[in-house]
């Protein structure tokens, strides 16, 4: 196993705080955007938005990505809800 499935494998095993049936995107894929833009200099939700869009093809290759690469608005939400009160 690769080390970018293995990161997958590690970030799915993260509860989603959610409500289930209720998401459009599923939290590994926030996560490894979110993680990897970061990693790769991005300062801010619109910064991991657009690392994203540049990387789709190749994060399709670990995460489903069922609806496109969630917005920043959705990335800072599950953010928050993560690391909530």
């Amino acid at each position: 196993m690769n080390a970018g499935m293995i990161l997958v494998q590690r970030l799915s095993g993260i509860e989603d705080p959610r409500v289930t049936g209720r998401c459009d995107h599923a939290l590994v894929d926030i996560l490894l955007i979110a993680l990897c833009a970061t990693m790769a200099g991005a300062e801010g939700w619109d910064d991991m938005e657009a690392w994203g869009e540049a990387n789709e093809e190749r994060l399709r290759g670990y995460v489903g990505l069922r609806n496109g690469v969630p917005g920043h608005g959705t990335i800072r939400r599950v953010s928050a809800r993560l690391h909530g009160p």
